[in-house]
């Protein structure tokens, strides 16, 4: 009797020892495609509160950027999906960035436009003086690659909770057409900001139908690429989030 109780007592162990542990509830997709979009869009943010003269842009940077820099790493930690899919999102940013600067610095050179980009690295320190490493650092770094993490990370944790027959309906040619979308979005909000704004055509770009139609085509530019780009390369472990169907 002893040896049946002892041999049911060590099955019941092994079995316990066998059964697979409840995995710890992950973030919804949902909310993390939220937090992660209002963490790349927290460098524009900072720079349209200094503009407004909310702000000085490196008060708003150390209360923005700061924080959001943490939150990603917090993410990242969390699930290293997400870390993946953020750094991504940031590296395809710069490279539309730096599509979009393919298109505007010809028309700087060809005199039609200015370059407000040193303004913002004076803006940055806070002298008032152009400096155009650290402007064109913000540009790439923060609101390039931000903007692009933004749209990247957003569009990609976003797809896979549609239908399936919604999903069908996303090809490559609806991605970028989305992606356009973006990019008109972010003009439109640049444009308003420095309406808005008491000193922001003056730190920026005075507002004029050239002005107006030149950084329209650049933000195309900055949106179709990253519609180019989203699903060109995935990042390693991230095969649910991108599907290989497109």
């Amino acid at each position: 009797m002893k040896r049946i109780t002892a041999h049911l007592a060590l099955g019941a162990l092994m079995r316990s020892h066998m059964r697979p542990e409840r995995a710890v509830p992950l973030l919804h997709e949902g909310m993390a495609a939220a937090l992660i979009f209002a963490i790349g869009f927290s460098p524009i943010t900072a720079l349209a509160l200094s503009l407004m003269g909310i702000s000085t842009l490196p008060f708003a940077s150390l209360f923005l950027v700061v924080p959001a820099l943490g939150i990603a790493m917090g993410l990242s930690c969390y699930r290293i999906t997400y870390g993946r899919l953020m750094l991504h999102g940031f590296t395809l940013g710069i490279l539309a960035v730096a599509c979009y600067d393919g298109v505007r610095i010809p028309f700087i050179m060809a005199g039609w436009m200015g370059d407000f980009i040193p303004g913002i690295g004076g803006m940055l320190v806070g002298d008032g003086n152009d400096r155009a490493v650290l402007g064109y650092l913000w540009r790439y770094l923060g609101n390039g690659g931000g903007m692009g993490m933004a749209f990247v990370c957003a569009f990609s944790l976003l797809k896979p909770l549609l239908a399936e027959h919604h999903q069908a309906r996303i090809t490559a040619r609806v991605t970028r057409l989305i992606a356009l979308g973006f990019g008109c979005l972010v003009w439109a909000c640049l444009i308003v900001t420095l309406k808005i704004s008491p000193q922001g055509e003056d730190k920026m770009f005075v507002i004029t139908p050239t002005s107006l139609l030149l950084s329209w085509i650049g933000h195309l530019v900055f949106g179709y690429t990253l519609g180019c780009l989203v699903h060109r390369f995935r990042p390693e472990g991230t095969s649910k989030v991108f599907p290989r169907s497109e």
